[in-house]
Parts: C-alpha cells; sequence; structure tokens
C-alpha cells in the first residue's frame, strides 16, 4: 500500500511539474509567449478589441479569457494584461491601456473594473496577422468548446524583443528585450548565411550597460549577465538620476540611497527627492557643500540597485520541451516558424484562387454559350433540374453551375466577359506565383525578409540603452568609491598610521610656536590625496600598496592605527619608508636612496601586481644599510641632500633600470658619520627651489642651479653649514609643514628667503628642533 502511495505521488508531481512547465512558466520559443499573454491576444482578437474599435473595459477582457480559455482566476489574467501594457516593462507593448496600469515610481494598477484596453497596432501587425488563413495549428479549449491556436503566427519577432520571465519546476527562464532594428538585422544575417549577433539588450527604462565586452558570449550561449546603471548629469551640485535600470522602481531607489546615509555607507548627501513627473524620471539627490557629486554617484552604484544585473537565462518551449537556446536557435525556430506560415498562407489563397478560377472558367463557357444555357433553365422544372441539365450538357461542376444559376442578368453584357477574362488571367498569375512560394525556398525567404522589412520600417525606433565597456582594475574599483580629498599621511617610528585633512594644518609666520608635537617620532610625512597609493617600505625590503583612503582617519593630536594590523608583517619587519604614487603620475621608475648612499632605478610597472597584504620584494640591503627615501620619476636629474649637510646633483637617465631583487649603485661618497636623509627629482617644467631645514630650527632656500651637475658617486659640495633634518623642492605657492620637537608649525614658503649654499638660514620653528619637512 505505501509503496502504491509513493509511486501514485511522483507519477501525479512528473504531471504536475510539465503542466506549470508548459502552461505556465515557461514562453513559447515561437511567438515569444507564455499561455496566459497568447490567450489575451487571441481573445481580444478573437472578440473584435482590435486596435481601431474603442477600448472596452479590462474587465470584459478578462472575463472572455477567463470563460472561453484560460482555466485560472483572474487576478493572474489581469496581472498579465496589465504587463504587457507597461511601456516602462515591455519594449513594445502588447496592449494598449487607458487608465492606471502601475507606473515606475513604484504604484500598482487600477482594478480591472475602472480600466480599459484593447489590441495595439503592433500586436495585431506583428503576432496575428494570417491567422483566419489557417498559419498555425488550432486545438481545443480547456472545455472543448470552441478551439484556440497552438502558438501565433509572429512574423514581430517577440521572444527576442520583449522581456519575458518565469520560473518553473527544477528550471527557470529570463530573456532580455532587443532593439527592433537590431533583432531584424541579426535576422538578415543568419538568413544570409552569416552567424548572427545582437549589440546587447535594449531595455525601455534606458540606462547604460557597462560590460559590453560579455554580450558576444551571451549571444552564444543564452547565458550570462549584463550589468546596468542608471544615468545621471549634475546640476548645481545635485546629482540628477533622469534613466534608471530595467526593473527597479523609483520609489525603491529612493529608499535605498536615504538607507545607504543612514548606514553610513554613503557621505556627502543632503536630502534625496522623487521629482519624477510625466516628462520623465527624475531623482534628485542634493550633495553637501563641497562634496564631488561623481564621487557620490559611484557611492551609490556601489550601494544601491542604482546599478543592477540583469541575468539572461534562454530556456523556451520548442514544442512542449523546454530547452536551452542561444541567438542563432532562437532565429532559426523564428525563420522555420514563419516560413511554415508563409507556405499554409500561400496554400490557403492558392485554393481560394484555384476555387475562384473554376468558377470564371464556368462563367465564361455559359456566357459563350448563353442564349442556350437560358433556354435550358426555361425548360428546366426546377433549379435542381436546371443544374442537373447544365452538368449533363457543359460538364460543369457543382461550383460553376451554381454561380451560373446565382448570375445577375447584368452579367450578360459583353464588358463583364472582358472583365471574366482579365480575372482569369489574373488568377492564372497569382495561382503560379502562389505555387512557387509553396515550392521555393529562395521565395519563402524573399517574403518573409518582405513581411519583416515591413514591420520594422511601421515599428522600428531607436536604441534606448547605451552600450559601453567601462573595464575598472581592482584598484580603480576602489578609488571610484572614494571622494576625493587633500590629505597628510603621517607614519611613526613604531608604525603608527593616520590621515589627516591639509585644511586641520593652520598656516603661521615662520619663527611662531606651532603646535605641540605627539611623542612618537615621525618616519614618513606625506601630502597627498585619498584616491592615491601609499607605496610602504619595509626593512625586509618588501613593498605594500596601500589605498590613501584606506588608512584610518585621525587628527594632529590622535596616535593612529599600526601598520602591523592592516599589512601581513614578518615578527621582527618594521616600516621604514612610506611615499605616494598619485592617481594620474606619468612616472615610468621608482628610485630608491639607500642611507648609505646607494641608489636604484627599476621600471615601476614590476611593482604593478603587488598583493595587499603579503607585498612584494622592492629591493635588497646590503649589510647594515637601510632605506633614506623612496621617489618616482622618470629620468629627471636628482638631488641627494645628506645629515652633514652635503649635497650631490647627477643625471639618472645613465643609470641603468635594474629588478627588484637587486641593491643598486654608488649615488654619493660620504664620509663617515653621515647619511643620506633624501633624493629629490628635479623637474625642468617646474621652477622649484631647494628647501633646506636643518636640526637646530633654521631654514633657507637654494637654487638648483647653485649646485652643479656632477658624475654619480662623487663627495657632493657643501649646501648647509649645520646639521640638516630634511630638505623638499618648493616655490612660492607651497605650504610647509615642519615636524618639531617639540612643536611642529605650518608656514608658507613664500616666507622663507632665497640664500647661498653656505648661509645659515633664518629661524623657522621657535624654540623646537626639527625632524622631518613635509611640503604640502
Amino acid at each position: 500500500m505505501q509503496n502504491d502511495i509513493v509511486k501514485e505521488l511522483g507519477t501525479n508531481f512528473i504531471e504536475y511539474a510539465v503542466a506549470v512547465n508548459t502552461d505556465r512558466s515557461i514562453p513559447d520559443a515561437k511567438s515569444g509567449l507564455k499561455p496566459v499573454a497568447r490567450r489575451i491576444l487571441y481573445g481580444a482578437y478573437n472578440t473584435g478589441r482590435t486596435s481601431n474599435k474603442a477600448h472596452v473595459k479590462a474587465a470584459r477582457i478578462v472575463g472572455d479569457v477567463m470563460g472561453s480559455l484560460h482555466p485560472h482566476g483572474d487576478s493572474s489574467i489581469y496581472g498579465a494584461l496589465v504587463r504587457l501594457s507597461q511601456d516602462w516593462v515591455m519594449r513594445y507593448p502588447l496592449i494598449d491601456f487607458h487608465g492606471n496600469n502601475g507606473n515606475v515610481i513604484g504604484d500598482g494598477p487600477a482594478h480591472m473594473r475602472y480600466t480599459e484596453a484593447r489590441l495595439s497596432k503592433i500586436a495585431e501587425d506583428g503576432l496575428l496577422q494570417g491567422l483566419k488563413k489557417g498559419n498555425v495549428d488550432f486545438i481545443p479549449t480547456y472545455d472543448e468548446a470552441d478551439e484556440e491556436p497552438v502558438t501565433l503566427p509572429a512574423i514581430f519577432p517577440n521572444l527576442l524583443c520583449n522581456p519575458n520571465e518565469g520560473i518553473g519546476v527544477a528550471m527557470a527562464c529570463k530573456w532580455a528585450p532587443h532593439n527592433l532594428n537590431e533583432v531584424a538585422a541579426a535576422i538578415g544575417q543568419y538568413l544570409n548565411g552569416e552567424e548572427p549577433m545582437l549589440p546587447g539588450p535594449d531595455f525601455p527604462s534606458g540606462g547604460i550597460v557597462i560590460n559590453k565586452n560579455d554580450i558576444p558570449n551571451i549571444m552564444r550561449t543564452g547565458h550570462g549577465s549584463v550589468k546596468i546603471r542608471g544615468k545621471y548629469k549634475v546640476e548645481k551640485n545635485n546629482i540628477i538620476f533622469y534613466e534608471i535600470p530595467y526593473g527597479q522602481t523609483v520609489e525603491g531607489l529612493v529608499t535605498e540611497i536615504g538607507q545607504a546615509c543612514e548606514d553610513g555607507k554613503i557621505d556627502g548627501i543632503d536630502d534625496v527627492s522623487d521629482n519624477t513627473n510625466k516628462k520623465g524620471i527624475r531623482i534628485v539627490v542634493e550633495c553637501k557643500r563641497g562634496a564631488n557629486p561623481d564621487a557620490i554617484a559611484n557611492k551609490i552604484y556601489a550601494h544601491t540597485n542604482m546599478q543592477s544585473s540583469f541575468s539572461y537565462n534562454m530556456v523556451g518551449l520548442v514544442g512542449k520541451t523546454p530547452t536551452e537556446l542561444n541567438l542563432k536557435d532562437c532565429i532559426k525556430i523564428y525563420v522555420d516558424h514563419n516560413i511554415e506560415c508563409i507556405v499554409r498562407e500561400a496554400k490557403f489563397d492558392r485554393n481560394k484562387a484555384l476555387a475562384r478560377l473554376e468558377v470564371v472558367e464556368g462563367l465564361l463557357v455559359a456566357l459563350a454559350d448563353i442564349d442556350n444555357i437560358i433556354a435550358i433553365i426555361k425548360k428546366s422544372e426546377s433549379s435542381a433540374a436546371a443544374k442537373q441539365a447544365l452538368i449533363e450538357k457543359y460538364n460543369f461542376t457543382d461550383n460553376q453551375v451554381t454561380a451560373i444559376l446565382n448570375m445577375k442578368l447584368s452579367s450578360l453584357a459583353k464588358l463583364e466577359g472582358v472583365k471574366l477574362e482579365n480575372e482569369k488571367a489574373d488568377l492564372s498569375k497569382k495561382i503560379d506565383e502562389l505555387d512557387e512560394l509553396v515550392r521555393l525556398e529562395d521565395k519563402q525567404i524573399e517574403e518573409l525578409k518582405r513581411r519583416l522589412s515591413a514591420i520594422v520600417k511601421k515599428y522600428g525606433d531607436a536604441r534606448r540603452t547605451e552600450l559601453a565597456q567601462i573595464e575598472v582594475p581592482k584598484e580603480e574599483k576602489e578609488i571610484e568609491l572614494v571622494e576625493p580629498e587633500d590629505v597628510v599621511v603621517i607614519c611613526t617610528q613604531s608604525g603608527d598610521i593616520k590621515r589627516v585633512p591639509k585644511t586641520s594644518f593652520k598656516i603661521q609666520k615662520r619663527n611662531g610656536k606651532g603646535v605641540k608635537t605627539q611623542d612618537d617620532a615621525i618616519l614618513s610625512s606625506i601630502s597627498t590625496n585619498t584616491v592615491d597609493t601609499l607605496l610602504i617600505f619595509t626593512s625586509e625590503g618588501r613593498m605594500f600598496r596601500m589605498l590613501v583612503d584606506n588608512v584610518p582617519a585621525g587628527t594632529n593630536a590622535s596616535r593612529g592605527t599600526n601598520l602591523a594590523t592592516l599589512l601581513k608583517l614578518n615578527p621582527n619587519e618594521k616600516i621604514m619608508y612610506v611615499t605616494s604614487q598619485f592617481r594620474e603620475t606619468d612616472a615610468k621608475y621608482v628610485v630608491f636612496f639607500t642611507k648609505n648612499g646607494l641608489i636604484k632605478k627599476t621600471k615601476l610597472d614590476e611593482f604593478k601586481n603587488t598583493k595587499k597584504t603579503t607585498g612584494i620584494q622592492a629591493i635588497k640591503f646590503k649589510d647594515g644599510d637601510s632605506l633614506a627615501n623612496v621617489t618616482l620619476l622618470n629620468e629627471e636629474d636628482v638631488i641627494i641632500l645628506t645629515k652633514c649637510g652635503k649635497g650631490i646633483k647627477f643625471e639618472t637617465k645613465d643609470i641603468a633600470p635594474i629588478g627588484r631583487i637587486a641593491a643598486g649603485v654608488k649615488a654619493i661618497k660620504l664620509k663617515e658619520g653621515d647619511e643620506v636623509l633624501v633624493g629629490l627629482p628635479i623637474s625642468q617644467r617646474q621652477n622649484n627651489d631647494i628647501g633646506i631645514f636643518t636640526i637646530s630650527g633654521l631654514g633657507k632656500r637654494v637654487k638648483t642651479s647653485d649646485i652643479p651637475l656632477q658624475n654619480r658617486g662623487g663627495v657632493g659640495v657643501i649646501v648647509s653649514e649645520n646639521s640638516v633634518a630634511g630638505g623638499a623642492l618648493i616655490n612660492d605657492s607651497d605650504h610647509l609643514l615642519i615636524i618639531g620637537r617639540p612643536n611642529s608649525i605650518c608656514i608658507e614658503a613664500k616666507g622663507i628667503s632665497v640664500m647661498g649654499r653656505t648661509a645659515a638660514g633664518v629661524q623657522i620653528v621657535n624654540g623646537s628642533k626639527i625632524e622631518r619637512v613635509i611640503k604640502l
């Protein structure tokens, strides 16, 4: 007994699954319609709800379909009817609607008793033409009281032009809409023996597809995903979204943006409002003063469905079998189906023409001997007797003799005979043409092209969705979400790092007291931007990359976050130097300066694949040596400053670039106790001086031309009589952050006098010793 129940349940479930997949969820591959949509269109057509008639209550169409064609509830039928009319859902709506059918904002439609509908013109011309000629098969309706078409004669390629989606048992489908002009072009490619291809989906809501390079593979396989973004423009620092991704609602997106702001995922927004009207979508994002609208828009794309995905899953019913299809399969089914419809229509028209030719030939025979025909009819006792007598005398067919007996007296005129002769000639010609159409494949394809061309000419329109390939490298994807901000990154000798806004450094006059410096000694200080990349070098010669925006924010007085928590450092590995790679840099080389006077030039490309957590080997140190600083350059000259006040200027173009593991070559010959502080590239495009600052708190500007060009490896010249703390290339427009002990100060570079190499300099910070210098 238990086995019988299990067997029965299994059989019933299989039957149920087949019914769901074939009668509800998956569209017919020939017409691109699910059964409910097909029945709505046929029901409206069969009851005269055509585009040239007045709209009728939607409830009336729903009732007719439910009563005679579709054995399911009125809510599902009305839902499908409304969807077929929504121009933000359907690329080419198949129902012409009056009343509230919902909107893209997110509101639902009015009840069917309040709305009116009829067939759209494209549904009549593209999906229903030729039904009365028997161009498709019919089957009994669910109650066997009438008949319905198995499919529709779809010269309009609805499967590819309009969207469809369904979830069945153990399978699903999702079809994207495409542009009619482009689909017709792809069909033309197939008919010409070429591989068909579509540029991509064309959504009624517009938007921009950002991965168009993936589309050819989607068309070849029937599977894949496209990423869609809404479109925006900037008006008075406000972001105006005027197109949204397909399948999204205005209300839903406004809610998502607001929630992302509340959750702290998006900063810089004051308000979000929906100003959508009859003219179109208008979502207004009001940005805070000073905020970057493009950066905020990128965050909106990242954290809301303003950028979403549409996944192709091209499954359709071929016969009654759910089948995975690609573009070529779809077009083959379309062509085969339409050629079958053309042949069936041609046979219908040929049979009709043959029947008329039969009658015309009989009438011509009768007119040729009309007096005897009339005499036979007058002698006959009845019409039946006359009919039989004419058949025996002239060998007429039943159709011919019936037409003769029904002939009016006016048809006896001479001109009527001429007309019949002309009609006979026309019918013979038409029959020959129809015979060719039935027999010859070339004629069938020619007719298919003619019909498709007529549909395209009448209903084809411009593409609405923009196609683009926006390839963003992994690091650039992070930058897209960053709001640019000028900052100073400070790293201490103990490895603590923070970023501080430049605006937090107040400009003072030189020789001021400044503000108290934190206790930990400064290792590196970099003036940079949140969209730039930090290059972090360690005592083991490794380099790590980090987006500046990922450095924890801090204040002048805060301690910062230890880099060991952000990077994967070895137990005794220490941070030696931190610099910044500016986003717009055109530099080709990374140049290393070591404290013992070595220089090494390596191509920047060798460091592009640096892993964030494990880093990459950048340089090999000789015993007792360590990193002084790192800079990016092309082949500019450089000036090296040492702690004991020596400076050397030489060319780098003759230094050959070497690999990451090498140690480098001699840059300057140091005396005992001296070490390199910094190496500075001299740009010919900028009129910079060298700012030299001593440990004792003095500073001066020296012309770069005052330091003579020498060969690499020399002892250099004196640039300061006192021990040097640091140096930078500066001009009058620069600001300098002087890190001192106990105080630091931010000053204008133009307040520092230009002096000779041996001059002492002027007091920079009152009562403090200088440790580091940063050009802001």
